[in-house]
């Protein structure tokens, strides 16, 4: 999963001059936050849904907006707080395995005023998102550096907003439980998110302002955090967070898998490994004990759905048809690394809106395919039905799981040979 961050400095002109735009086509983030939109007419990007929080009091500033293609199981905005909330400065969009947040923080350079009014807002902030049950990550435009490297010239910044002595300790606790992404990847100086001129911008002489905070309890899910530097259009520029995030399920695997722990999805697919559908479709012979896959197999729109809520995802999966009317009179055996908690729930889909039923079938125990299904066929499959090859058929969507059958001697072939 891409997230991006991105103070546009006025969303108008930033979608005028196209540079949003070609931000999305380019990068292709899952989910795009947007900082200091200072307009309450926010514009549509196609294939995303949009959620804006303008600044109400005022005309032309502040305001917070995400984009994204992951479907919400909620939505909140503000802090509780009316003063921060008229600016609409947080939003936070809460998914299946974290809670997302994305804030433009005052500025505080104005006066001594506005800088405890700034503290105030790190402290309000802080408690807001410090009381989630999830995982969390927060992304936004911080006004602020986290240390000297963070700034070209950091004695410049000593005693003044943005590098008081009450921030740089508000970050110091804050890293007790969460992470800077960026730093994760990256330990050296002149990386800058923001700079005061074109000038300045042209010689690197810029502050780091902008950030991704992520929970402790997920940093082995991060894949890279990087900025964006040659991004026209504000005189920031987006910052990238990589997830290692199944878009079937939603999980976030922790374990730097090939394939997802909770539905055993492949969580990236290489191009050379994506095969074309046959033109001379195969038949299947009635006298095969057909060990049929579900994800991409079975479920015909699986990348159609890969990005709702788990409960809606199940609601609204759809099978292929034509494959049913095919193996429906062969014993079928349905063999999936989907998980046994889920599967309950699936059987019941499968059988009311089709008619039909495996004879047996086979579930994820926490493993990882096709380890799983090798399992299976060893200690059940093969034992039950008998061990000459030549009596299965296997129809499967993953590349290694076939692999894997071809192994032991059974023939392995995708759907679109099929239908």
């Amino acid at each position: 999963m891409k997230i991006i961050s991105w103070n546009v400095n006025g969303i108008k002109s930033t979608y005028q001059s196209g540079d949003l735009q070609n931000l999305v086509k380019t990068e292709s983030p899952d989910i795009l936050c947007i900082q200091e939109i200072k307009t309450v007419e926010v514009p549509a990007i196609e294939g995303y849904t949009l959620y804006s929080y303008p600044c109400s009091k005022r005309s032309n500033v502040y305001g917070t907006a995400i984009y994204t293609k992951v479907e919400p199981l909620s939505v909140n905005k503000g802090l509780g707080d009316e003063e921060f909330d008229s600016e609409g400065r947080v939003i936070n969009l809460e998914f299946e395995n974290f809670n997302l947040y994305d804030v433009y923080v005052p500025s505080g350079a104005k006066d001594k005023e506005h800088l405890g009014r700034k503290y105030r807002f790190y402290d309000e902030f802080t408690k807001l998102f410090s009381k989630s049950k999830k995982p969390v990550i927060v992304c936004g435009d911080f006004n602020r550096i986290a240390a000297e490297i963070d700034a070209k010239r950091p004695e410049l910044m000593k005693n003044k907003s943005g590098f008081m002595p009450e921030e740089q300790e508000w970050f110091r606790e804050i890293l007790n439980d969460y992470v800077d992404a960026f730093r994760e990847f990256h330990s050296e100086g002149d990386n800058y998110s923001w700079w005061a001129n074109k000038n300045l911008r042209a010689e690197n002489k810029g502050l780091r302002l902008d950030y991704f905070l992520v929970s402790k309890s997920i940093r082995k899910t991060l894949n890279d955090s990087y900025i964006l530097k040659d991004q026209l259009g504000s005189d920031h520029v987006p910052i990238v967070l990589d997830l290692n995030y199944c878009q079937v399920c939603g999980t976030l695997d922790k374990q730097g898998n090939e394939f997802c722990d909770s539905c055993g999805i492949k969580l990236s697919i290489d191009n050379d490994e994506e095969e074309a559908a046959r033109e001379d479709k195969l038949e299947i012979p009635k006298d095969k004990i057909i060990l049929l896959d579900l994800n991409y197999t079975l479920i015909a729109n699986s990348k159609e759905i890969w990005n709702y809520p788990l409960e809606k995802k199940i609601k609204s999966q759809k099978y292929e048809m034509d494959l049913i009317e095919l193996i429906k009179d062969n014993y079928v055996i349905l063999i999936t690394a989907s998980p046994y908690k889920r599967s309950h729930k699936i059987l019941r889909d499968i059988k009311e809106k089709t008619g039909f039923e495996p004879d047996e079938s086979y579930w994820n125990f926490g493993g990882q395919p096709p380890q799983v299904k090798k399992y299976w066929m060893e200690n059940e499959v093969l034992l039950q039905h008998g061990e000459d090859e030549n009596k299965y058929l296997a129809i499967e969507s993953n590349p290694a799981t076939r692999r894997m059958y071809k192994k032991l001697g059974i023939g392995a072939k995708p759907k679109g040979d099929f239908i």
